[in-house]
C-alpha cells in the first residue's frame, strides 16, 4: 500500500538505495496511488484494517488482519483506500535482488498474504535495521527469504502463448530506451510507456516475445553492458556504476547468475 499522510515513525535504507524499511502509522486514506520502480511489501501490525486496493488491472479487498501482508508490484498505479494501520513495510528495487527480478508480481499482489513465516522475518528485519543497519548480512539473506517464500506463493504462470508478443518495432523502441538509460533505476511502468502500453499488458507480451519477465530481461541487458565494459578494461566497481549497481557484492551476484562466473573473471588479465 502506497499513499497518505503518516507519522514520522522509523524508516531505514541500505546504502545503495535497493533496500528501505519502515515502521510507522497510517491514518485513514483514499486517493491515487504510484508505486515508482519499487516493489513494496507491507506487514499490518494493529488490529483489523479495511483495505481497497485497484492495481493495474487487479482488485485487492478486504479486512487487513494483524500478522497479514500486502504486496504491492513495481510500477503499479490506481486508487486505493484504508482505515487506520500500523505497519512494517519493506520496498525493494527488484533488479537489485535477484529472486525478484524474475518475478511477475502482479501474480502475488490481488490477495491477503497471512504466512506466519514471513510476518516473522519481516518483523525481525525491522528489528535488526533498527538496531544494526539495513545492510547486514542478516537483513540481506532476510530479504532474500522473503522475496523466495512470496515467489514460491505465486500461482502458476499463464502459459504466454495466450499473449500476443510484443512487436519487433515496440521491442526496439524499448530496448533503444533501455540502452540509453541503463545506469538508472528504470521501472516496468516505464518501459510500457516507451512501448505505448499498460505495464500488465507490456509484461505479458515482453514475457512472450522473449521469455523474461521485464527486470530479467533489464538485468540481462544491463550484465551484456557490463560484459563489455569490463572486457574494455573497466574496474568491476565502474561496471557497476555504470549500470546501475552501488552496491559491488549484488552487481557481482546479478552478473554471476547471468553469465555463469564472477565479474572479476570477465576482466581482461
Amino acid at each position: 500500500m502506497a499513499g497518505g499522510a503518516q507519522d514520522s515513525g522509523t524508516v531505514l535504507s541500505s546504502p545503495d538505495g535497493s533496500a528501505t524499511i519502515l515502521r510507522r502509522r497510517y491514518p485513514a486514506f483514499e486517493g491515487p496511488i504510484a508505486n515508482g520502480p519499487h516493489l513494496r511489501i507491507g506487514l499490518s501490525v494493529s488490529g483489523s484494517a479495511r483495505l481497497v486496493q485497484h492495481v493495474g488491472g487487479g482488485r485487492l479487498e478486504g479486512s487487513w488482519r494483524r500478522g497479514a501482508i500486502v504486496v504491492t508490484p513495481p510500477g503499479g498505479t490506481g486508487e486505493a483506500s484504508s482505515s487506520p494501520v500500523d505497519m512494517i513495510g519493506l520496498a525493494l528495487l527488484p533488479s537489485h535482488w535477484n529472486a525478484a527480478a524474475d518475478m511477475d508480481w502482479d501474480a502475488v499482489s490481488h490477495r491477503f498474504h497471512a504466512d506466519p513465516l514471513l510476518a516473522s522475518v519481516l518483523t525481525a528485519l525491522c528489528y535488526e535495521a533498527e538496531a544494526h543497519g539495513a545492510s547486514t548480512a542478516f537483513f540481506e539473506h532476510g530479504v532474500s527469504l522473503i522475496v523466495k517464500r512470496l515467489a514460491d506463493s505465486a500461482p502458476p504462470a499463464a502459459d504466454v502463448r495466450s499473449a500476443r508478443p510484443l512487436s519487433a518495432q515496440r521491442l526496439a523502441r524499448v530496448r533503444a530506451y533501455v540502452d540509453a538509460h541503463l545506469g538508472d533505476d528504470l521501472s516496468v511502468t516505464q518501459m510500457a510507456a516507451i512501448a505505448g502500453m499498460d505495464p500488465s499488458g507490456f509484461t505479458r507480451a515482453l514475457r512472450a516475445r522473449t521469455g523474461l519477465a521485464p527486470y530479467r530481461w533489464l538485468t540481462m541487458l544491463r550484465m551484456e553492458r557490463a560484459a563489455a565494459l569490463l572486457a574494455a578494461g573497466a574496474s568491476v566497481m565502474g561496471a557497476a556504476n555504470a549500470v546501475g549497481y552501488a552496491n559491488a557484492g549484488k552487481f557481482a551476484a546479478a552478473f554471476r547468475r547471468i553469465t555463469g562466473m564472477p565479474p572479476s573473471d570477465w576482466r581482461p588479465r
